[in-house]
């Protein structure tokens, strides 16, 4: 069952179950009972009603003889079918937070099938199976980090993906700003981050999906790639590769990515139309340089003056539309 946290106490859903599971060691993810769950958070499994789905292959669910990371990926919220695993994890850490468990508790929430992806707006798709969806929580304490959580995530999966490459095959795959991935000119995977503000920290909630296996309607990982990889495999490498790069960006902000995000970007000297000051005047052409420091757009116009771009949030397409501040 689905845990619904918008009202004050815990009501069942008819939708198929989600479970907490938990590794103690390198080899298989385990589900759990509630009883088997970090003193941390029994009380509320127990009043959350969570319960373990009955299925052979439980132990194989995230295989974890890889996984590396001291944090992230340990703990896992896993359903067979879920509406949204950004919905639902959000719910359940606030929950968490409210319970006043440890903040480097760092849940997943995964499911091979999601029935109502969250997108930008409030746009929504279904998830066939061969895509990878889901989500996970940071704690950050710098509001100004912020627009740049996706930048880092963005550049952790085209970290991910060159990890499964040989070496000398190129992938094809790049980032269009601010949160998608493309391959070939089609779209390969997504980003949302949605931050909410409690005790002092800006807790983000970042959702993926990523295309691993399905050749139709547009581009898959596994089209890409030497060897195929599986979805469960690719999650643990991202929580291998995200988490070292998440406690630097921490530190040091996002001053060591960037060159390494544009040069993995398709927007380098791309030239863009850009709105005019004034209602009627026409639009002006940008010719995008980098990031600025605020982590919008930077851009020269044909006379040399230097802008920040970004989305008037109106259009699907974010470089429908640019509005500009001089700089």
């Amino acid at each position: 069952m689905l845990l619904d946290l918008a009202r004050s106490s815990f009501q069942r859903l008819r939708h198929p179950a989600a479970a907490f599971m938990s590794a103690a060691d390198n080899t298989a993810m385990q589900l759990l009972s509630a009883s088997d769950l970090p003193a941390t958070i029994q009380s509320w499994a127990l009043s959350a009603h969570v319960q373990t789905p009955s299925s052979s292959n439980n132990d194989t669910i995230l295989p974890l003889t890889k996984l590396r990371t001291q944090h992230l990926g340990r703990h896992i919220l896993y359903g067979e079918t879920l509406p949204s695993t950004q919905t639902l994890l959000q719910k359940v850490s606030l929950e968490l937070r409210l319970t006043d468990v440890q903040r480097d508790f760092r849940l997943v929430c995964w499911t091979p099938s999601q029935q109502g992806g969250k997108g930008r707006g409030s746009n929504t798709w279904v998830s066939p199976q061969g895509c990878l969806t889901f989500s996970f929580q940071s704690s950050l304490t710098n509001g100004a980090s912020l627009p740049f959580a996706q930048y880092l995530v963005s550049l952790a999966l085209v970290r991910t993906i060159k990890s499964f490459a040989a070496a000398s095959t190129p992938t094809n795959v790049y980032i269009k700003w601010p949160n998608d991935l493309y391959a070939n000119n089609l779209k390969l995977g997504g980003i949302l981050c949605q931050s909410e503000y409690f005790q002092e920290r800006f807790h983000v909630t970042t959702g993926v999906g990523i295309n691993v296996s399905n050749p139709e309607p547009t581009v898959c990982l596994n089209q890409l790639l030497p060897s195929p990889v599986t979805k469960e495999t690719f999650l643990v490498e991202f929580c291998n590769v995200y988490e070292p790069m998440e406690e630097q960006f921490k530190s040091h902000g996002f001053a060591p990515f960037v060159d390494e995000y544009t040069a993995n970007w398709l927007h380098t000297n791309q030239v863009v139309q850009v709105q005019g000051d004034t209602p009627g005047e026409p639009p002006m052409k940008a010719t995008i340089q980098g990031l600025t420091a605020s982590g919008c757009l930077l851009a020269t116009s044909e006379s040399g003056r230097s802008y920040e771009l970004y989305p008037d949030g109106n259009s699907f397409d974010f470089f429908a539309g640019l509005l500009k501040r001089k700089l």
